[in-house]
């Protein structure tokens, strides 16, 4: 038996978890389940690709189908790691997630239906007279969508269910995001435009709640702008913080509506297109609070409003294990033409032509 492993197996050779010593990037001990993990006598290459970037301390990493904690203790000779697996989440149910899957698929056999009246009716060359009514029917459906969607996040807040945390390009996301709201802002006759004085920022938090936050913030200044209006969104990251802004050139916010702004409060009657609901800037600003940030709102005197988020750049400490983007109940249709459905106009919800 040789020194290294006559020291270290009486310690770890009974341990439940994978226990490997390395020397050199190669390994020259490993108690039995750490044999498992290890190719032959080769380390894992995305176990040594993680250990490169983040050398020493610790780092959660996925080797086949396990997620591991892994600890690195730096030893005489090399590294001593410690493999602890971690359990799997559990996904987690709320009321509001059946509500959404079936408004999702009322949606998805709705939009069948359209395509087979929308061939008869082109057929009939009869189009003309009905393409309206239809791409209205479209909008309620995305409208009502929107609002049990909205729902659902402020029921998963309540509940404290978040999105496993990741580490993502929050740049990326952001620049995606603005160049769909420009051209829907467009169509609504706003005028919408992005800057940002990086193109890749990385983060780690929950994309999927911070998404939320973004379209909470967009949807809501391209409302404010409305028709011939200019909304506009920068992202600046400097100094450990990123700070996203959005201002739009509408007649700003009442000072009495500007101590609500955050509440959370429903309006008594039923919203108009282009009023929303009352819990989309509620939702933002606890998802900034989540994450180390503030939400404020800035009403400028001779008109125009500014919403300001800030949050601190936590770069992300270890390898992703997966890419986990949270709950998808949207089935693939674009999440911000459904937050802009009651400010899109109804040629936004024609179904387009399909090849026959």
């Amino acid at each position: 038996m040789d020194p290294i492993t006559s020291r270290l197996d009486p310690q770890f050779g009974s341990f439940p978890e994978p226990v490997i010593f390395l020397s050199g990037g190669h390994p020259v001990y490993s108690n039995e389940p750490g044999s498992l993990l290890l190719q032959g006598d080769t380390c894992p290459a995305e176990l040594l690709a993680a250990l490169a970037e983040h050398p020493g301390g610790a780092m959660e990493i996925a080797l086949g189908q396990e997620i591991y904690r892994v600890t690195v203790s730096p030893m005489e000779g090399g590294d001593l790691l410690v493999l602890r697996p971690m359990p799997q989440p559990q996904e987690q149910k709320h009321p509001f997630s059946n509500a959404v899957f079936r408004m999702r698929e009322c949606l998805s056999n709705f939009t069948a239906v359209q395509w087979r009246m929308k061939r008869v009716l082109d057929q009939r060359h009869l189009m003309g007279d009905f393409e309206q009514d239809m791409a209205h029917q479209s909008r309620l459906i995305y409208q009502m969508l929107r609002l049990t969607k909205q729902a659902e996040l402020t029921q998963e807040l309540n509940d404290k269910t978040f999105p496993r945390e990741e580490g993502f390009d929050l740049a990326q996301v952001c620049q995606g995001m603005a160049e769909e709201a420009s051209w829907l802002a467009d169509l609504a006759g706003v005028r919408f435009s992005y800057a940002s004085n990086v193109d890749h920022l990385p983060f780690q938090g929950s994309k999927s709640l911070l998404t939320q936050m973004l379209l909470a913030l967009v949807s809501n200044s391209i409302r404010a702008a409305g028709k011939e209006g200019e909304a506009e969104m920068k992202l600046h990251a400097e100094n450990g913080r990123c700070v996203i802004s959005l201002r739009d050139s509408g007649v700003g916010i009442p000072e009495d509506r500007m101590a609500t702004l955050f509440s959370g409060d429903a309006p008594e009657e039923i919203p108009r297109p282009g009023e929303g609901a009352g819990l989309g800037l509620y939702n933002a600003q606890r998802i900034a609070a989540l994450h180390g940030g503030v939400l404020v709102a800035q009403s400028g005197q001779d008109g125009g409003a500014c919403l300001v988020v800030s949050l601190p750049i936590v770069v992300p400490g270890s390898v992703p294990a997966r890419n986990n983007p949270g709950y998808d109940n949207l089935g693939g249709y674009s999440p911000v033409l459904i937050e802009l459905s009651d400010v899109l106009p109804w040629q936004a919800f024609v179904p387009s032509s399909k090849d026959d």
